[in-house]
């Protein structure tokens, strides 16, 4: 993929410490005003000094309102006038999600020089003095100190579209968790009460998650219950629910009847009733992630990342996961920031000349980024001819697998940003792993999930982007 030709002079803080120069460059440091804030739950702390450490004003505190962000806008801006500050720069740590309101609302006022700060970064800036106690206070001082080593990230909101599509995506990943914790549940009242009956055939995995099978056992939950059926009435049962099955089937599961260990006990009639209560809710459940799965895939056809479609064996469920844990994308300046934030970038230790020869990978980013990234890794190494030819080179040479796959990762997170922030395709050099037809995966996906009256207003969205493209000339 074609990279950006606009550089920053290299610093020796790295590319944070880059920007944070950029920003100070020119400026008299004599008039620059320091901020950190300590964010709280419902109150948050705040001081203000030079850019040489000298306070300013001591610190203070006020509330998570609007009321509490207005006092301290008033009173950065009366410090600043008695001080003659020309420059206000801003830290705050990223606490989980109490640190969004405020840094939107502060941002909301005029204040872009509003730095986000990985409490890592501050732990290890309070440590470098020795100081192994730990309050609001001296939190405050560790921010500032973060911030003036360069270790902030420059804040930019969140694009609404964006947020929307994180929030989906983690909020299906739980209903997943609770979908798979239900089949494990619902897996051992089949034991209880068929046992055997996961082992036959008709109802191996998958189609053992099949409508029509679950209304089959929630209808006849007990082995005699089955025995008395037809193998004609049987394979009717599941033409009508929308699975086919040849006559054989039939007699099979008659069959299976006769041979089964009888599962007759005193808690039989409880575990029929449990069984049932837990199909109606896995059924329910099922229901609310496809309707997920569909606002998902409304959110991602409206931004960028839809792009990623035209990777072969990347469908709409990987790439918004992927664009909605990427979320602000602003905040990478190049692919390398983004495999770090994953924690997928390779580790060195050197001392004099010794150097390790292993070089893991931190694990120090975020882990739902991680978790994805490497699922699609896995997932292209295995199906995707052009990272699986990468793949196979690195194992050919006695590299692992997980080598491989990390490896298979970092590729393809390097091309999905250059494709997010080029706006282009996929355009491997050799020409493979490229969707035929990455439209048809939003049609396909959308008739799946009986949404197909949307097919129409997807496609004209995601069109919106492939179209572009095809203007420039690509």
């Amino acid at each position: 993929m074609a990279k950006s030709n606009k550089r920053i002079a290299q610093h020796i803080g790295g590319n944070k410490g880059s920007l944070f120069a950029e920003n100070l460059r020119s400026s008299d440091l004599e008039k620059v005003m320091i901020v950190p804030i300590e964010i709280g739950k419902s109150y948050h702390r705040a001081l203000m000094a030079d850019y040489f450490g000298t306070i300013f004003k001591q610190p203070f505190e006020f509330h998570s309102s609007h009321e509490g962000i207005s006092f301290l806008h008033n009173t950065i801006s009366r410090v600043s006038r008695e001080q003659q500050a020309e420059k206000i720069l801003l830290g705050l740590e990223a606490t989980g999600h109490y640190y969004k309101k405020p840094a939107a609302s502060i941002y909301e006022l005029g204040y872009e020089n509003l730095f986000v700060l990985n409490p890592l970064s501050t732990a290890q800036c309070r440590k470098a003095g020795l100081t192994w106690s730990k309050t609001d206070d001296l939190d405050l001082r560790s921010i500032g100190q973060a911030l003036l080593s360069g270790y902030g990230t420059i804040y930019r909101p969140e694009k609404p579209v964006w947020e929307n599509l994180r929030e989906l995506c983690r909020y299906r990943r739980f209903q997943v968790r609770h979908q798979t914790a239900l089949k494990n549940k619902v897996h051992v009242m089949l034991d209880n009460l068929l046992p055997g009956i996961a082992e036959i055939e008709m109802f191996k995995n998958p189609h053992l998650w099949h409508s029509a099978s679950l209304e089959f056992f929630a209808k006849y939950p007990h082995i005699d219950l089955i025995s008395r059926l037809r193998p004609r009435y049987i394979v009717e049962f599941f033409r009508r629910r929308g699975r086919r099955l040849s006559p054989e089937d039939g007699h099979h599961l008659i069959r299976w009847t006769k041979q089964s260990l009888n599962s007759y006990s005193p808690a039989s009639s409880t575990r029929q009733e449990i069984l049932k209560s837990l199909l109606l809710e896995l059924k329910q459940l099922s229901g609310n992630i496809s309707q997920l799965e569909v606002e998902l895939l409304g959110c991602l056809v409206h931004i960028p990342a839809v792009l990623l479609l035209s990777i072969d064996y990347i469908g709409p469920i990987r790439a918004g996961e992927f664009a909605g844990e990427i979320t602000p994308f602003e905040q990478y300046p190049n692919s390398r920031a983004l495999i770090k934030a994953a924690g997928l970038d390779s580790t060195r230790f050197q001392s004099a000349d010794r150097e390790s020869t292993n070089h893991p990978i931190s694990k120090k980013g975020s882990r739902n980024l991680r978790y994805i990234s490497v699922n699609i890794g896995n997932a292209l190494m295995k199906h995707n001819g052009y990272f699986a030819s990468h793949a196979n080179r690195l194992i050919e040479r006695g590299k692992s697998e997980d080598c491989a796959c990390i490896a298979a990762t970092t590729r393809f997170m390097r091309v999905a940003f250059w494709m997010i922030k080029d706006r282009k395709s996929f355009q491997p050099p050799d020409g493979q792993g490229i969707s035929k037809d990455p439209l048809a995966k939003i049609e396909a996906f959308l008739i799946q999930r009986q949404a197909s009256d949307r097919i129409e207003e997807y496609v004209a969205s995601a069109k919106k982007h492939f179209q572009s493209i095809r203007k420039e000339g690509i």
